[in-house]
């Protein structure tokens, strides 16, 4: 498997990534690369818990790397929306399998007929658990528990490269813990692949135990890594997502309340769209979105994007 991860590394460069399945079979996708000609960005505005509706691109300031632009189209889009979820199966969750099982199973029914929904987990690899599926499939969910080993990191990565039709958007929602052992993928590298991709990442934290006994002893330690856990969670705000946290470990039907929240507040949110002018095309290009016209509004958007090096 690490064979695999480390060709997907490489595949930055070449231009094509690699993705493990549970037949093992390698399935070819290509990596995205920014679009600067134009900048999607999606922007959840909310006052308190409700969204804020029937904004015009008028009402938005939007800076790039400092420089005001034209915002060219703004719309809270009903466009069918690619489904990622990650659920980490790690040993520590052993005990909640059939759990899951179902809400996977109630999630899918949450989605609308144009939509599409996958399932990574992790096991001594990144799984695809649920290849890509519509709406009212019935899905044979099968989970394994696995001690000594959560490949976090990598299966995050896995969620983000998916390239996405144009007329489509990309959710990936992680059920994590946030604790990695034995990923392949470094927090710096997940963090500028998060900058290189059009998805919204969100995180659902679960922790505090409730596997089964046998599995709570891992065999490695979490690595040492530069930021740890913040940069996972670094990596979900830089796409305009945010970390939610469970008050008890996976309470029933707690997978699917939290999922519910996440879509209905992504279906809801804005896209953005302007053609850069007046900066480099080359390197990281910060994002700003302001409403100044609204009070109290809590505004919630992708926080940049690396340009291709292309035009100026």
């Amino acid at each position: 498997m690490k064979r695999r991860i480390l060709a997907v590394v490489m595949s930055l460069v070449s231009g094509t990534a690699w993705l493990a399945t549970p037949s093992a079979q390698q399935t070819q996708t290509p990596v995205f690369r920014s679009r600067t000609s134009t900048v999607a960005v999606t922007a959840s505005v909310k006052r308190g818990n409700n969204t804020i509706t029937n904004l015009t691109a008028a009402d938005f300031v939007v800076t790039d790397n400092g420089v005001a632009q034209t915002v060219e189209a703004v719309a809270i889009e009903n466009v069918p929306i690619d489904v990622t979820l990650f659920l980490d199966t790690s040993g520590s969750t052993a005990g909640k399998f059939d759990e899951m099982k179902d809400d996977v199973q109630a999630i899918i029914k949450l989605l609308r007929p144009s939509d599409k929904f996958r399932l990574l987990t992790i096991g001594d690899s990144v799984y695809e658990s649920v290849p890509w599926v519509s709406p009212g499939a019935t899905v044979d969910v099968s989970f394994r528990a696995v001690g000594g080993i959560s490949l976090v990191q990598d299966a995050l990565m896995f969620g983000l490269l998916h390239r996405v039709d144009p007329v489509r958007r990309h959710l990936v929602v992680g059920m994590t813990d946030r604790q990695d052992c034995g990923s392949v993928i470094s927090s710096t590298l997940l963090l500028e692949l998060a900058g290189r991709s059009e998805a919204v990442m969100h995180l659902v934290d679960y922790s505090g135990g409730g596997g089964e006994t046998r599995y709570r002893v891992r065999t490695c330690t979490p690595r040492a890594r530069p930021g740890g856990v913040a940069t996972i969670e670094q990596a979900a705000a830089r796409t305009g997502g945010a970390l939610q946290t469970q008050s008890r470990f996976l309470r029933a039907s707690a997978i699917v309340r939290a999922f519910r929240t996440i879509f209905e507040d992504f279906r809801q949110s804005y896209v953005l769209r302007y053609s850069p002018n007046g900066v480099d095309a080359r390197g990281w290009h910060a994002i700003s979105v302001t409403v100044p016209n609204v009070k109290d509004a809590t505004i919630r958007a992708r926080q940049g994007y690396y340009g291709d090096g292309e035009g100026k």
